[in-house]
């Protein structure tokens, strides 16, 4: 009996103990997350995601940069609830690409070609 007790005691610390991870794990998913592929001949060595009412792009959000083929993801770790985004692409020539995206409905970028569409200004 004692030991029938003590199995059962084991079992429900199991469970509970795992039960505050898996709503950590569930809030840490953020609607918009996205990936990003890089299909352009260029590496990808910035990207940056700005709110659309925002002058300013803030710093590099890229932990390395994107060969030809690469993928990543992209988590936010803010409560806001806003959608749009603006997204630029810096590759290793200089040249960007840039777009304005309702990150609540993207989940995925591909940047192709070779290099970006724009030119720094000098």
């Amino acid at each position: 009996m004692l030991t029938k007790l003590r199995n059962a005691l084991a079992c429900t610390t199991l469970v509970l103990s795992t039960i505050p991870l898996t709503s950590q794990q569930a809030s840490a998913i953020d609607i918009r997350d996205f990936s990003i592929y890089n299909s352009n001949e260029l590496t990808i060595v910035g990207l940056y995601v700005s709110s659309q009412y925002s002058q300013y792009w803030g710093s590099n959000i890229l932990n390395y940069a994107l060969l030809k083929g690469e993928s990543t993801r992209v988590n936010f770790h803010d409560d806001s609830d806003q959608c749009v985004y603006d997204v630029k692409a810096v590759y290793s020539n200089g040249t960007y690409d840039f777009g304005r995206y309702n990150l609540c409905t993207t989940y995925f970028m591909n940047y192709y070609g070779y290099g970006g569409d724009y030119t720094p200004r000098q």
